[in-house]
């Protein structure tokens, strides 16, 4: 029985594939399609491997030259699928009925199983020097770079790599039907670069499967008690408000550090994309988190790493790109609007409420139901960490 996690839209799809690959029958033929295709993908996750430590090198040589701030950046390598012909059929005026059933079909299969294909990734960790375990696991299964997979009527196909290994085995609405429409020109590599966001090979594997795990909503939930309990006995005191205040001047002071970050990486992409097509079409986007590293009497480490994990931080953000290389923060263009309404307003003074609040106080802490005041009033500057994401994509 499946899961009523799935929406409807999911479901049909999922159906769908155990209805088609039921009486299916694996040929030679198809066989030696998907061979084909494993082959090409094999050279495409190399030649990943290669570009990921291309981008490690590019970025420790920035590092040593003046950006400080890269220190203990990630390269993360994905592959993504996406149709050739859907890109076609998107330009033709009045596509027939039969093209439309493709778009529909080929838009529903990918948006349907995106999120387990791309739970696939390889991570190098510039600290170590070294790619994360799980990355070199994917890589080098005890000297063996082949994972063997049971497609169906007992045929024990060897020799996948790790990337089609995974994507046959997780994903949850391509048919085998399907897979045989496939060629290398619907994959395309990637490679990005993160700066104190939580890395991690295993929730981001994790969190596509929440159904498999009951209680994650439950998390949540007792997460929502948690703050509202909190938020409950909340005294708000001098002490408190001035903690407040405190807590507000440093999310202003890193916004600053992170205009000032952004800016020297546009700078940096501007020069290089103009000489080398590579590094075209860039992104670079940041926000700030915290990331809690003390035990204190309301949240242990465990709970810390929840609050981090699953608070509103990607509300606010600041980004620029190559079309628009100026820095923005379109939420605090209104200098006339102050986040400090609904529920700090009411406890400031008079000179207080025209300190302007940063959008953050207003998001994480009255929208968002995870982090309580007590929370807020318990934390640390040393653990605000200014987020970056640094994507290109050529031309």
């Amino acid at each position: 029985m499946i899961n009523t996690y799935f929406d409807k839209r999911e479901l049909k799809y999922i159906k769908r594939k155990e209805r088609l690959d039921k009486d299916f029958v694996w040929t030679n033929e198809d066989l030696q399609k998907l061979g084909n295709l494993n082959a090409d993908l094999l050279k495409m996750q190399d030649a990943l491997v290669d570009e990921i430590k291309s981008t490690y090198d590019f970025f420790s040589k920035l590092e040593k030259n003046g950006m400080s701030f890269l220190h203990g950046f990630k390269v993360i390598g994905n592959i993504f699928f996406e149709k050739e012909i859907i890109n076609d059929l998107y330009e033709l005026d009045k596509p027939t009925k039969a093209q439309k059933a493709i778009i529909d079909k080929w838009d529903n299969i990918t948006w349907n199983t995106s999120d387990e294909i791309e739970a696939w990734q390889l991570i190098f960790d510039s600290l170590t020097e070294d790619f994360m375990p799980f990355s070199k696991a994917r890589l080098n299964q005890n000297g063996n770079r082949c994972w063997n997979l049971e497609l169906s009527n007992n045929i024990d196909t060897t020799g996948f790599c790790s990337y089609f290994y995974h994507f046959l085995k997780y994903n949850k609405a391509f048919a085998n039907c399907d897979l045989l429409e496939c060629t290398i020109k619907d994959f395309t590599p990637g490679v990005k670069v993160v700066l104190n966001y939580d890395v991690s090979e295993i929730i981001r594997f994790s969190s596509c499967y929440p159904y498999l795990n009951a209680d994650n909503d439950m998390v949540y939930n007792m997460l929502d008690d948690r703050c509202r309990t909190l938020n409950k006995s909340f005294e708000w005191t001098e002490k408190n408000i001035q903690k407040i205040m405190k807590v507000n001047s440093w999310l202003w002071k890193m916004t600053d550090e992170m205009k000032t970050e952004l800016k020297k990486l546009q700078e940096v992409f501007k020069a290089i994309s103009s000489s080398d097509p590579k590094y075209k079409n860039y992104s670079l986007e940041g926000q700030i988190e915290y990331h809690g590293s003390e035990v204190n009497d309301i949240a242990t480490l465990e709970i810390q790493k929840e609050l981090s994990s699953r608070a509103a931080f990607h509300y606010w953000t600041l980004s620029c790109d190559e079309d628009r290389p100026e820095i923005r923060d379109d939420i605090h263009e209104d200098k006339k609007l102050n986040w400090n309404f609904e529920v700090f307003r009411n406890h400031l003074t008079e000179e207080q409420q025209k300190i302007p609040f940063h959008y953050f106080m207003h998001t994480v802490f009255v929208d968002d139901r995870i982090y309580s005041f007590e929370d807020l009033v318990r934390m640390s500057e040393k653990d605000f960490k200014v987020c970056l994401e640094i994507n290109w994509y050529g031309e």
